[in-house]
């Protein structure tokens, strides 16, 4: 993937003071998007915490490839993440989500902003709440959309059908990532979702 040569940066705090770090170098965002969940970060910084990282949700991507992506704002390095994405935001099973809905039932998934909250054991064992700060996901906790494991989005599961299975909305990894996750990214924590 070629980059423009004017890399999106970040001003990092540290105890040196302000510094500027390139962001995503490896290239793994795609700009405008990274640019868009930045201005998210800086918009709704009065209800997050300043936790060091910046979840970007890239559901243009196929289920089969990396679209989750922690990025460390301190050093600018990004990891993916493989996530599934709502049933009703793909309903010809495609691997690929077609749109987005904030609508009670619709199984689809919901965009935007959101701040990671609470972590709990659910049906589906260790999840994490999420609290949508947009109008196009404000429903998201009412409706229960949340990080989570399931078998379908497991490497047996892909290597079985060339893609993830599809949640009721919520983004979900296989088991091992979602540890990673949970590990690397506090509460508080701004995800957004865009395509």
């Amino acid at each position: 993937m070629i980059r423009s040569l004017n890399a999106l940066a970040f001003f990092a705090f540290t105890a040196l003071g302000a510094q500027a770090v390139t962001l995503d170098p490896q290239g793994q965002i795609r700009p405008d998007l990274l640019g868009k969940a930045l201005a998210a970060h800086e918009s709704h910084k009065a209800s997050t915490r300043e936790t060091g990282r910046l979840v970007v949700v890239d559901y243009s991507r196929h289920s089969r490839e990396a679209r989750l992506y922690i990025v460390n704002l301190q050093t600018g390095d990004v990891v993916g993440f493989r996530a599934a994405h709502g049933k009703g935001s793909d309903a010809d099973h495609d691997g690929h989500l077609d749109h987005f809905s904030n609508e009670s039932g619709s199984s689809a998934s919901p965009e935007g902003a959101f701040i990671t909250a609470e972590e709990y054991i659910g049906k589906h064992g260790r999840s994490l709440r999420l609290d949508g700060l947009d109008t196009a996901n404000s429903a998201s906790r009412d409706r229960a959309i949340v990080i989570h494991a399931a078998d379908y989005a497991e490497p047996a599961f892909l290597a079985q059908h060339g893609k993830l299975g599809r949640s009721n909305g919520c983004i979900v990894f296989s088991k091992a990532d979602l540890k990673t996750f949970l590990a690397d990214v506090p509460q508080g924590t701004l995800i957004f979702v865009g395509k």
